[in-house]
């Protein structure tokens, strides 16, 4: 498959203690491939295979932080009891049917969530209906992915603005306005060899990206190996940073497809992934670069503007020190929410 893609029985669990802890960074694990299998007898206790010998979780993440429950991560092919497998059934990528559908703004599945939000963000939601105006509220309505509620866009933005009804109101215009210029669901339907103009295999080898199946709540999984990544090869290439940033737009646009198609499929709002990132490898020397400060600026400024409260949480795998002293370097020139 592409590198955006999932076998078949293949998934992640992460303990439902891990949601919504922010950033979490783990020990030294043995990152899943994106074309292997994972042992169908884990369960939860779990023990994850390595070179034949057999390790527990908890020795694989290091003994300090299996002590601590929310910095816990667990690998297993199968879902625990209490969420049926039917409901966590694995989601392939959108077909060419559903982007075409994508583009013309058919919304189709969305599960009504309006009857179980709670008084202040059902209210919260009518104002910024207000504020829109019918024209308005149909233009969010138009481009949201299949199976997003309206109601789930909303509060993703008023989150991001703290709720300030009218400042949404301007995000979500400018929001519209980038949509028709950028085309987010057009770069979706490329390939990342397509959008960057280069060959598939370069990106394949310093780039990997993939999805990785579900956790435990329903949401998709991300997992990047960072480890890999190298400017050098790819700028000589002919890549520019924008058009790196414009595959990191169809990849967050893919995944709010997922998010949507989670949502039908469980009848529930489904609007976060879980990101994981694998430093292992990484060389520092990649890090100090003007391509990689631009980058990261450029990622933070689309996911802070486009792609609000689509981060559930994001895991660091085996992150050196490289990687605190980088995000040190840049944070300033980062917005205050990134």
């Amino acid at each position: 498959g592409d590198d955006f893609n999932v076998s078949g029985e293949e998934a992640v669990q992460v303990s439902p203690s891990v949601a919504g802890q922010g950033v979490v960074l783990l020990g030294r694990t043995q990152p899943p491939e994106p074309s292997s299998k994972i042992d169908s007898t884990c369960s939860t206790s779990d023990s994850l295979s390595e070179g034949g010998s057999t390790r527990s979780a908890a020795d694989n993440v290091g003994s300090d932080l299996a002590e601590s429950p929310a910095s816990f991560a667990v690998v297993a092919a199968k879902p625990v009891d209490e969420f049926a497998e039917s409901r966590l059934a694995e989601c392939s990528m959108p077909t060419s049917a559903d982007c075409i559908a994508q583009e013309n703004g058919l919304v189709a599945g969305a599960p009504d969530i309006r009857s179980v939000l709670s008084s202040g963000d059902l209210a919260a939601v009518q104002a910024l209906e207000r504020e829109l105006g019918v024209e308005g509220v149909e233009a969010v309505r138009s481009v949201l992915v299949e199976g997003e509620p309206l109601e789930s866009c909303f509060l993703r933005f008023l989150r991001a603005q703290s709720f300030r009804v009218h400042q949404t109101a301007k995000a979500l215009k400018a929001h519209l306005t980038w949509r028709a210029s950028m085309k987010p669901a057009h770069l979706a339907n490329l390939s990342p060899g397509e959008i960057c103009g280069c060959a598939e295999e370069l990106l394949h080898k310093y780039m990997p990206t993939w999805h990785q199946g579900f956790d435990r709540q329903g949401r998709p999984i991300v997992y990047t190996h960072y480890g890999n990544f190298c400017w050098g090869p790819i700028l000589e290439a002919g890549v520019t940073v924008e058009k790196i940033l414009q595959a990191h737009v169809s990849n967050s646009e893919r995944t709010a497809r997922l998010c949507g198609k989670q949502s039908s499929k469980l009848g529930c709002d489904i609007s976060n992934a879980l990101i994981i990132m694998d430093t292992e490898g990484l060389d520092p020397n990649n890090l100090r670069t003007k391509s990689a400060f631009d980058w990261a600026r450029g990622i933070a400024k689309i996911d802070q503007e486009h792609y609000q409260d689509r981060l559930g949480q994001l895991l660091i795998l085996n992150a050196p020190s490289s990687v605190y002293y980088f995000y040190k370097s840049v944070s300033w020139v980062l917005p205050e929410k990134a």
